[in-house]
């Protein structure tokens, strides 16, 4: 059975779209948000139009972009133009001039991270510097699911149970003391309908008699290397 879509969905404009903008848009719109797509290339707006709750061809660094079709009226405005560095200011500019409550910016550089913070983006990230580190993670920790970086080197990581483990209970693993790492959480998943993740169960505080099964998810915290030593470990 699919899920009712929230009543009050949150808010977003995506100006820019390009790979990122337009991969943003429709995650957000999967997800329920309400979703306002603008580009400047009409092709780029077709492609998205049956997806998003309104697709608009308007150039992204005018402006009066922002208040037209309620594209302004948003809890949360991604600029995501990419090759003309002036446009994705000045759009940064009027958002923040229009009162946006968050603006969340795509840079290529760390000059252009500065200059954007500088004009009023309250986020502001580059994309591929992003997709490095997960890459990063990935050869460090076979079979991670996901991660979150907490700080340089120390992250919080999903793998699913290793075999070796399946059946043994937390106590038994002795992770703090043997690995120098914290079991967070566990939980299992299935594939949604849409092809998505779906959660079945989730649990916060695993118990330290839990026993581990196959096809669980478990979330650590800790070292990246001292988490990657205890899946070599345990393989």
């Amino acid at each position: 059975m699919a899920k009712a879509p929230p009543e009050n969905p949150m808010k977003y404009t995506v100006v820019g779209l390009g790979e990122f903008g337009t991969s943003t848009a429709l995650g957000l719109a999967k997800r329920g948000a309400e979703v306002i797509a603008v580009d400047i290339d009409m092709e780029r707006v077709d492609a998205v139009k049956d997806q998003v709750s309104l697709a608009v061809c308007m150039d992204g660094s005018h402006s009066k972009l922002l208040q037209t079709h309620g594209i302004g009226d948003v809890d949360v405005l991604i600029a995501g133009i990419s090759g003309n560095f002036e446009a994705q200011v000045l759009l940064v500019v009027h958002a923040r001039q229009y009162g946006i409550p968050r603006i969340v910016a795509r840079a290529t550089t760390p000059d252009h991270i500065k200059v954007l913070k500088a004009v009023g983006a309250h986020d502001v990230f580059n994309p591929e510097e992003e997709a490095a580190r997960w890459i990063v993670q990935r050869l460090l920790i076979r079979d991670m699911t996901n991660y979150f970086e907490l700080a340089d080197g120390f992250s919080i990581v999903e793998i699913a149970v290793p075999a070796a483990i399946v059946g043994k209970t937390i106590q038994e693993l002795d992770l703090r003391r043997k690995y120098r790492i914290n079991l967070i959480a566990t939980k299992t998943v299935e594939a949604g309908e849409d092809g998505s993740t779906v959660i079945k169960s989730f649990n916060a505080v695993p118990s330290p008699d839990q026993k581990l099964k196959a096809g669980e998810v478990m979330a650590f915290s800790g070292s990246v290397l001292d988490i990657a030593n205890f899946i070599a470990q345990t393989e």
